[in-house]
């Protein structure tokens, strides 16, 4: 038997694809305030939050083994997101000479990789818009305690070239950047080391934040999407409770 309450056709629901590397990945673990994890959970009822998290992946070996695949998924359109969200560069950043010298991607082939995978994107998913994610800070004595060689194997110094490189290629294309780098640096270095847990991925804090600014930048470069974010696309039980 039919309840007596009409219910109007749902809107499409909007799906969000975040692209990255371990930054992402982490990003799903709910024990860690992970940022995917706070975005999925506040979003539930209104959008389809789908990561693909790679982590220990630049941009070299994303365009070898991760493109082709996720590109053939956008192009038959098993996954058509309004926003895709593309934050790789903390392992190109990665120094030549230090413990992780293999992840590293001189910086002008960073910026020409990432202007490919954008551009690939814009063929196989021409309605979505793309926001591209800086490299955030990284914390240089942290990280160089926890190398073999004694030395530290990434820095902010270093990442934030690799950031600002990141965004000329966003003002390049035209489309929107999130300058990570630039927010946690503008903190004290006690604050801003607080937001990572190893000197380079994100503490509980960090992930808070980065949901927030995420959630910020998606308000201010795309509002169409933050409205249907924030809209159910079915009714409350409430109104069947309340015939």
């Amino acid at each position: 038997m039919s309840s007596g309450v009409a219910v109007a056709a749902p809107p499409p629901r909007p799906s969000v694809l975040l692209i990255g590397d371990s930054l992402t990945q982490r990003g799903t673990d709910p024990d860690n305030a992970g940022w995917i994890s706070l975005l999925q959970h506040r979003y539930h009822r209104s959008a389809d939050i789908i990561s693909r998290g790679l982590s220990g992946y630049n941009t070299k070996w994303f365009i070898e083994a991760a493109l082709p695949v996720i590109d053939h998924e956008l192009s038959s359109a098993s996954c058509s997101p309004a926003l895709i969200t593309l934050w790789l560069g903390a392992n190109d950043a990665a120094l030549p000479d230090g413990d992780s010298a293999r992840q590293h991607v001189p910086l002008a082939t960073y910026a020409a990789n990432l202007t490919e995978i954008v551009r690939a994107f814009q063929v196989t998913a021409p309605e979505a818009s793309i926001l591209l994610i800086t490299p955030p800070h990284v914390d240089d004595a942290v990280r160089q305690t926890g190398s073999h060689s004694g030395r530290a194997e990434r820095t902010n110094a270093v990442a934030g070239e690799y950031a600002r490189s990141c965004v000329e290629v966003a003002h390049e294309l035209g489309i929107s950047v999130l300058d990570l780098h630039s927010f946690f640096n503008a903190m004290s270095v006690t604050d801003r080391a607080a937001c990572l847990e190893d000197g380079l991925h994100f503490s509980a804090r960090g992930n808070r934040l980065v949901d927030e600014q995420l959630r910020a930048k998606i308000a201010t470069a795309f509002p169409e999407l933050e409205r249907r974010l924030n809209a159910w696309q079915l009714p409350n039980f409430h109104i069947w409770m309340d015939e």
